[in-house]
C-alpha cells in the first residue's frame, strides 16, 4: 500500500500539485503545501469545501454533508477526503452540490 499520494488541484485557474499522506485529508495537505481552499466545519457537514474528482478516488466516509448519489458522481468534501489513489479535482463545487442536492434556493 502506498502511504503518499499526489492531489492536482485546479483552483481558480491555477492548477497546483500537493504531496498528500494516506491518513491525511486534501484540505489539510493543501493548507500544509501553502495552499488556501474554501472551507468552514472541517467535519464533513457544510459542503463549503466540496470538489469534483476527475480523476482517483477518496475515502471521505466520515462526512455526512453529501449524499452517497453525489459521492458517486464524482464529489468530494475535501476537509474529510483522504486519498485512495492519485487524484485531481477541480475546487469551488460548493453552489453546485447545493442545487444537486437540495435544489435550488427561492426566495418566497
Amino acid at each position: 500500500m502506498t502511504d503518499s499520494y499526489t492531489a492536482e488541484i485546479l483552483h481558480q485557474g491555477q492548477t497546483y500539485t500537493v504531496p498528500v499522506a494516506a491518513d491525511q485529508t486534501v484540505l489539510a495537505a493543501a493548507a500544509a503545501a501553502g495552499l488556501t481552499l474554501p472551507n468552514s466545519c472541517c467535519a464533513g457537514v457544510c459542503t463549503t469545501c466540496a470538489a469534483r474528482l476527475l480523476a482517483g478516488e477518496v475515502d471521505q466516509s466520515e462526512g455526512i454533508g453529501i449524499s452517497d448519489g453525489l459521492m458517486q458522481q464524482g464529489y468530494a468534501l475535501l476537509c474529510i477526503a483522504r486519498p485512495l489513489s492519485n487524484l485531481r479535482l477541480e475546487t469551488e463545487k460548493e453552489d453546485e452540490v447545493y442545487q444537486l442536492q437540495f435544489g435550488q434556493f427561492q426566495k418566497t
